[in-house]
């Protein structure tokens, strides 16, 4: 009789893939668990499969406009309901008609209708970036936005968001004229610029949600970098690792942009990282007190930034520096910041950061226009939070930072 070949074992024990499939369920679970239960989840399956209920979708999205105009400070008797409006089926947020024709099984509702009522020095840039932050943090969409001026000397901006194939809201934001005064100024605007992410990447998704305007200085070549570029969404500065004096003692991290370097080499090195940032709106030196002294260096630098027509924004520059006046003879736009707040945001409490942003508002006001640097750090983003209040800024407006930069017809 001939003998039987013994059977090969499976690697892996019947019971261990038995628990691996229990586990990969009960994961699922919990996800689609998430997704039915959540007012994010909800939005999704809304927004990518046209699942849920019209109506659960529509408050979803109202909660969130209300969470965006309190993080303002709009009080809710400031929010008046406008009552349901028909919806316009020539609208660019109806491509297949009025609701239902576009979307099978989907039932047409009307449009909600708030009319948002502000004081004459609340900015409604902010206001609008409050509302479209939340909106778009919970999974929905701003559709369309127009400004428009009343009779009264009132003016309006309406928003129109829902989601990407349909509109639930239309939101009307009106600020309230001011008194006729002849020599009233224009109210004065500041630009802010978030930087020293590299001090700690974890910490940057928290400073990135706060909801107040303001751009953010990014680093490059770090492992961390790809991913804060991307989860930013908002206005970047290119803060570009130049070599400071005692290196490598002292470094901006990987990536530094060195003066032995040749300069095809810099300019090369400089191409690469704004393409790994994305659109920019400037670019600025990350330490760089020896590489900023160096006539080769800079030239090289600033080849690709006049190129692109980027700014550069030189922090703290070295006595020795030639970075102004070489621009000047390249015709690149070259920007300082006015105030750079970095020590204040290191102290055990914000009663320094108080003192010092109360003088730098006062400047704003007196000058017409500030561009701010303040370090990230985790005093500054909780901080952050109250510093931006529009009765803290007393009319002062926060800008986008390409507001304020320099254009090429200026130089």
């Amino acid at each position: 009789m001939p003998k039987r070949k013994p059977s090969k074992k499976s690697p892996f024990p019947a019971g261990l893939v038995t628990l691996a499939v229990v586990a990969l369920v009960a994961f699922a679970g919990g996800e689609a668990w998430l997704l039915l239960n959540s007012d994010s989840g909800r939005l999704k399956l809304a927004r990518y499969f046209g699942l849920g209920d019209p109506a659960r979708i529509t408050l979803v999205l109202g909660r969130q406009v209300h969470r965006g105009l309190a993080a303002y400070g709009v009080p809710p008797d400031s929010i008046h309901d406008l009552g349901p409006a028909a919806r316009d089926s020539s609208a660019p947020d109806a491509p297949g008609g009025p609701e239902g024709a576009g979307a099978p099984g989907a039932l047409a509702r009307p449009l909600v209708r708030w009319r948002v009522g502000l004081e004459a020095g609340q900015s409604l840039f902010q206001a609008n970036y409050a509302v479209s932050h939340f909106v778009e943090a919970a999974g929905g969409v701003v559709l369309s936005g127009r400004e428009s001026q009343g009779r009264a000397g009132e003016t309006s901006v309406t928003l129109r968001l829902g989601l990407p194939d349909r509109a639930t809201h239309e939101i009307t934001l009106v600020r309230r004229a001011r008194a006729a005064d002849a020599a009233e100024r224009p109210p004065a605007r500041l630009a802010l610029v978030l930087y020293g992410f590299g001090d700690d990447p974890a910490h940057a998704a928290a400073v990135f949600d706060v909801a107040a305007p303001f751009a953010v200085a990014l680093a490059p070549g770090a492992p961390w970098s790809g991913g804060l570029f991307r989860a930013a969404r908002r206005e970047i500065v290119l803060h570009l690792p130049l070599e400071p004096i005692n290196y490598p003692q002292v470094t901006p991290g990987p990536g530094t942009v060195l003066v032995t370097m040749k300069p095809g080499e810099i300019t090369g090195l400089t191409r690469r990282y704004i393409d790994q940032a994305g659109p920019v709106a400037a670019v600025a030196n990350h330490m760089g007190s020896l590489a900023t002294q160096d006539m080769t260096v800079m030239s090289a630098v600033y080849r690709e930034l006049k190129r692109r027509h980027l700014t550069f924004i030189h922090l703290q520059p070295a006595a020795g520096a030639v970075c102004r006046s070489l621009a000047a003879q390249l015709g690149v736009m070259y920007e300082e910041p006015d105030a750079v707040l970095d020590v204040e945001t290191r102290g055990p409490d914000a009663k320094a950061l108080d003192r010092r942003w109360d003088a730098v508002l006062a400047e704003a006001r007196a000058r017409g226009s500030l561009i701010v640097w303040l370090r990230a750090s985790p005093l500054a983003r909780d901080w952050l939070v109250r510093a931006t209040d529009p009765r803290r800024l007393g009319g002062v407006d926060l800008v986008p930072l390409s507001s304020l930069l320099k254009r090429p017809t200026e130089l």
